[in-house]
């Protein structure tokens, strides 16, 4: 009795550790998810309706390139709705806002506002 509750543990713990040593299938390509984020910052112009936009998509050349040419696109718009609009269209999805304030001797308030904004790839 005693050889077989023995045997029974070293087969436990050998399977036991087997099981272990398993290796998970990697996920497939396809099943990754990937999002290239865009940071948005809109500020009106000095005496104008107009809107001027900065795009930051990234820093190697081809993402500053973009981002530059998302610029000069936005920038005299006099909606932030058709900023928005436009980067909807281009496959971007809304993720956050926040306000750019400023203080000038105790008065302040919003001078911008920027977009964080994701597309998936």
């Amino acid at each position: 009795m005693k050889q077989y509750l023995f045997l029974f543990f070293i087969f436990f713990f050998c399977t036991a550790t087997y099981a272990q040593q398993q290796s998970v299938k990697p996920a497939q390509k396809d099943s990754i998810t990937v999002y290239t984020y865009a940071y948005i910052r809109v500020e009106g112009k000095f005496l104008s309706k107009k809107l001027k936009v900065n795009v930051d998509v990234g820093d190697t050349d081809d993402q500053i390139e973009a981002g530059n040419r998302l610029s000069y696109l936005l920038t005299n718009k006099r909606s932030y709705g058709a900023i928005l609009n436009y980067m909807a269209e281009l496959g971007y999805e809304l993720v956050n806002t926040l306000d750019l304030t400023s203080n000038y001797d105790g008065t302040g308030g919003t001078s911008g506002i920027v977009y964080v904004m994701k597309r998936v790839r």
